[in-house]
């Protein structure tokens, strides 16, 4: 449109052009413009018909979605105050089971001190024990010693007293009129 207004101005300016073009030109441009209503008017048309459809579709999209809300609404009203009572209720079991933790912390924290000191305890006892242990094996063994000691020297002494004796009576018993001229182990020649 702007294209062929421009090409009528151009030709009114230009003086060499006579009363029968500007007449043709006038009435190209009047169709032009006519077109162009006859364009807008449609347009509007359509605009009216796809606004009716839109009227339509949310009116009905109203109708079938308020029930929804209403209900939704409703929903919200009467699980508001029960939502409300399980927050509050897991709230105060969080505290509760947080003030629990930290009891069982305290009461593990002095059962670990407990075996520690018990473990300690028992460390300082066994080592006790094995030293009375061990000092009661030392002096079991010295005292097996002394009378291991204090008995081979006498058993030593009874035994060569009974070995001189022993002697002592085989030699008198060889020599004896009764001993049969036996020799005696022990003789000297």
């Amino acid at each position: 449109m702007i294209a062929l207004n421009s090409v009528a101005v151009m030709m009114f300016q230009d003086g060499g052009v006579d009363q029968h073009k500007i007449s043709i030109w006038s009435a190209v441009i009047g169709l032009a413009l006519v077109a162009q209503a006859a364009g807008v008017c449609i347009a509007a048309a359509f605009a009216i018909k796809m606004f009716w459809k839109v009227e339509r579709l949310t009116d009905s999209f109203e109708h079938k979605t308020a029930p929804l809300i209403e209900k939704a609404t409703a929903l919200v009203d009467e699980l508001g105050p029960k939502i409300h009572t399980v927050a509050t209720n897991v709230e105060q079991t969080s505290y509760v089971v947080r003030a629990k933790v930290d009891e069982l912390a305290m009461t593990v924290d002095q059962l670990n001190r407990t075996v520690q000191d018990v473990n300690e305890r028992s460390r300082v006892q066994i080592s006790r024990v094995d030293g009375i242990v061990s000092d009661a094996l030392a002096t079991t063994y010295e005292v097996s010693r002394t009378v291991q000691e204090s008995i081979k020297g006498p058993v030593k002494q009874v035994a060569g007293v009974i070995a001189g004796l022993r002697a002592g009576l085989e030699t008198l018993i060889a020599r004896s009129p009764f001993g049969g001229g036996r020799p005696s182990p022990y003789d000297v020649e």
